[in-house]
């Protein structure tokens, strides 16, 4: 039924766990599996308030993420087919790989967290509201 997978993933202990279930559909549906991070980048709004220079902030913590990547795949059995690490909003990110690689099926994960982490940073909610493709949202 599904061709191509993408799984979405924070790089957290929780991780591993959402790579592995992600996986295990993709051997059901026998699709492609495809892996992003997205770093978002905070720093545009304490522009004139920090001093750091954006560029190699990020380019450091883009550098830190693809090492993260690279140990959860050595730390897992699991062939994945392509993987991303971008930097930006996370919707945006996601849905421009969807459209591009023309995904049928985007797994994210999902944890329990406190009221004021569901009530301003919850990434979940717009990212289904605007998905033109079908979306597992996996507990973790």
């Amino acid at each position: 039924m599904y061709q191509k997978i993408l799984v979405a993933i924070d790089l957290t202990q929780a991780s591993q766990q959402l790579l592995k279930k992600a996986y295990q559909l993709a051997k059901i549906h026998q699709a492609e599996l495809q892996v992003i991070h997205v770093d978002q980048s905070f720093l545009g709004t304490y522009d004139g308030i920090l001093d750091i220079n954006e560029t190699d902030f990020e380019e450091r913590l883009q550098h830190e993420s693809i090492r993260k990547m690279r140990t959860l795949f050595d730390n897992s059995q699991f062939v994945v087919d392509k993987y991303y690490v971008t930097a930006g909003n996370i919707d945006d990110e996601i849905l421009q790989i969807i459209k591009r690689e023309n995904i049928d099926l985007v797994v994210l994960g999902h944890h329990k967290s406190s009221l004021l982490r569901q009530t301003f940073m919850s990434i979940s909610e717009p990212i289904i509201r605007h998905m033109p493709c079908d979306v597992n949202l996996l507990r973790t």
